[in-house]
């Protein structure tokens, strides 16, 4: 199935004439762009640090574990 209809590039340039870029949420510059991304970078950085804090209280947990064990 081919769901581009232009034949070529150069047809799909020229039919745009200066028309602003596709994307898959519309076109570029406008507010729902804008809100979808910040969610995007929100929602990035905030599993990271969910991420990042979660490794770090299992480690401390598995140090403190061996550090009980090998206390003399």
């Amino acid at each position: 199935m081919d769901s581009f209809p232009y034949d070529s590039w150069e047809e799909a340039l020229a039919a745009a004439d200066g028309a602003t870029g596709y994307f898959t949420f519309g076109p570029g510059g406008n507010t729902a762009s804008t809100i979808i991304v910040a969610l995007a970078i929100l929602l990035s950085v905030g599993f990271l640090a969910y991420l990042t804090s979660n490794e770090d209280r299992h480690m401390r947990g598995l140090a403190a574990e061996l550090a009980e064990e090998w206390k003399d």
